[in-house]
């Protein structure tokens, strides 16, 4: 992804003593492109929220980080869990379903908030705890020694969870600590703190946003957030006969009164789309869509060129993301009458090449002494 964002300021802690522990990233993939962090702990433990960068890219009383994946898709396809540092694990549950299929709402009064979940104590007692783990992905026990970096399973949807992710939380003595921060999550009134957890390496990974978006497409049918979350528009094709195109974006953290705006050009750069929507509601969660309606006979074949941009209140664009969607010309529907007569055809003359050839290399006593004429029975005039 191609997008810049304007940045919280100011973390909310002042960090002071060396980390003691140092942690790699738990999930393999790549920030930005096809995992995202979409909440870090609510340091205030309040209903005052607040993340360790001043913002509210967190829910009340989150004390662990969640890192969503884009589309269920991933976790049917496996997005490998991976320890973040060496350690032994301690506990493990493995046979909790995943919530499939996405449009039905499970009863969970009895689950578990974690579902499938890992845990692993390091060095001098400190805990990494991994939740909502693919059922069956699940490849360590307790016992287990794993290197930091190992897959221990693969991101899942089970639990109390309404979004494929992995919750990652980091403990001490039954407290729980900001690894972004090294805030101690604690009501107690201790406010010591250490400095961020993660290792220099992903340090550099990570970046601060405003608002988290996780997809971006194009459809010929009205996206819903279930169609979104399944990944049924993933890889689609849009012919240029289709009566309408909607283009969607979605994501975490949109603020009531947030302005997103879209524009898109056609292949001759004529702008065709110049449209916003104001956001409306302030749900963690939200799917944006815009409809364009065909001109004319068909849409101009070719690559369509777009901007997003959002916009917030008070604040300048807090979000741009530059984009390229494909309309493809109509495939010329298969005669198949004709495709029968062309093979026949084919084959017809290749007998014919055939017959030729004996023919000629029979008239020139170029045959083989072995061949046996009897076994073909052509005539030739």
């Amino acid at each position: 992804m191609n997008f810049n964002m304007a940045l919280a300021v100011n973390p909310i802690v002042k960090r002071e003593f060396n980390p003691p522990i140092e942690l790699k990233f738990p999930l393999s993939c790549q920030l930005e492109e096809n995992c995202w962090i979409v909440n870090y702990p609510d340091i205030e433990l309040s209903d005052n929220i607040a993340d360790y960068m001043r913002g509210k890219i967190a829910y009340n009383n989150n004390k662990g980080v969640d890192i969503a994946v884009q589309t269920l898709l991933d976790v049917k396809n496996g997005a490998p869990v991976l320890s973040a540092q060496d350690g032994t694990v301690i506990f493990t549950r493995n046979n909790i379903d995943d919530n499939f299929p996405l449009e039905i709402k499970k009863e969970q009064k009895s689950a578990s908030f974690c579902g499938n979940s890992v845990v692993i104590e390091h060095n001098n007692g400190w805990k990494t705890v991994y939740c909502h783990l693919k059922k069956g992905s699940v490849k360590v026990k307790p016992g287990d020694f794993v290197n930091g970096g190992d897959k221990i399973a693969e991101v899942g949807f089970s639990g109390k969870t309404e979004f494929p992710h992995l919750y990652f939380a980091v403990l001490y003595d039954g407290k729980y600590f900001d690894p972004f921060s090294g805030y101690k999550l604690s009501e107690d009134g201790e406010k010591k703190n250490y400095k961020p957890f993660w290792s220099p390496f992903v340090q550099k990974k990570l970046i601060y946003r405003n608002v988290i978006v996780t997809n971006i497409g194009i459809s010929s049918e009205e996206p819903t957030p279930e169609n979104v979350k399944n990944g049924k528009y993933e890889n689609i094709e849009i012919f240029n006969d289709a009566p309408i195109i909607y283009l969607w974006i979605s994501g975490f953290h949109f603020n009531k009164g947030d302005l997103i705006k879209i524009s898109l050009k056609n292949p001759d750069q004529q702008k065709i789309v110049d449209d916003f929507s104001q956001v409306k509601s302030d749900n963690m969660e939200q799917l944006f869509s815009f409809k364009k309606l065909k001109t004319g006979d068909s849409w101009k074949s070719g690559v369509y060129s777009g901007k997003y941009e959002i916009a917030r209140p008070g604040s300048k664009v807090v979000y741009d993301y530059n984009f390229d969607v494909e309309i493809k010309e109509l495939p010329v529907p298969v005669n198949e009458e004709e495709l029968r007569k062309k093979e026949l055809l084919e084959k017809l003359k290749l007998k014919r090449r055939k017959v030729i050839i004996f023919y000629k290399l029979s008239k020139e006593k170029k045959l083989p002494d072995t061949y046996k004429e009897n076994k073909f029975k052509y005539e030739f005039k």
